[in-house]
């Protein structure tokens, strides 16, 4: 039973130091400088990830690959990039990578190594990109206030496909924006805010959602002082 709790205790400790995150429990391989690199990934950026490509190295003896990254706009125009592991594959055939939980409009900086029996290559060529920036925002965006209790917001729906939803904020008298709802279709375009206290001063910004968690620019603001 002792020893039963020890291992408990320091299967705990292991999440507590790695803060639970899958990226941080990664192997750890020792250096073989006579491993092939990989040098000849290419990028492709989207809004909040990135996807790679590069040829199957199979038969050159590679079981996997590791994937390294800098944290975002940090050291993407330093000379002594830092780099650290975000990623594993342990598949000798896979020949793709998709990096995800990107900030929009940012530089990251990647490199690859492969590895073979628990060594690893040394860096292959290092990749700067930047994700994409946020899309449109939603235009012909209006309020009107329907009875004392009640205002309307319409806009035009976004014709960006990549759009999911929308995000309604609010700041009441000149307070802090904060998140009031959601609207869950592209082609809904009116939100109705039933909440309202004659004498406030509204304003209204809508924001529109992607699929994969990407964002438009600010709408316009909406200001209404309610009667």
């Amino acid at each position: 039973m002792k020893k039963l709790t020890q291992i408990s205790l320091t299967a705990i400790l292991l999440l507590l130091l790695t803060g639970c995150n899958p990226a941080s429990i990664l192997n750890n391989e020792q250096l073989d400088p006579n491993l092939p690199k990989l040098n000849n990934v290419k990028a492709i950026p989207s809004n909040t990830s990135v996807a790679f490509e590069w040829q199957p190295m199979a038969k050159k003896g590679v079981t996997g690959f590791n994937i390294y990254r800098t944290r975002g706009n940090t050291y993407v125009n330093s000379s002594t990039k830092e780099l650290t592991k975000v990623g594993s594959i342990h598949d000798r055939f896979a020949s793709h990578y998709v990096d995800t939980g990107l900030s929009q409009n940012t530089s990251y900086t990647y490199t690859f190594t492969t590895v073979k029996n628990g060594f690893e290559s040394a860096h292959g060529k290092v990749i700067d990109v930047k994700t994409l920036a946020p899309f449109d925002a939603v235009t012909f965006f209006q309020g009107f206030q329907k009875d004392r209790n009640s205002i309307k917001l319409i806009w035009r729906p976004h014709s960006d496909m990549r759009v999911k939803m929308y995000k309604v904020e609010r700041s009441t008298n000149g307070g802090e924006w904060k998140w009031i709802d959601s609207v869950k279709q592209r082609m809904m375009s009116e939100y109705i805010d039933n909440g309202i206290i004659p004498g406030n001063l509204y304003n209204y910004r809508v924001i529109a959602v992607g699929f994969d968690g990407s964002f438009s620019k600010l709408s316009n603001v909406v200001a209404i002082k309610s009667r």
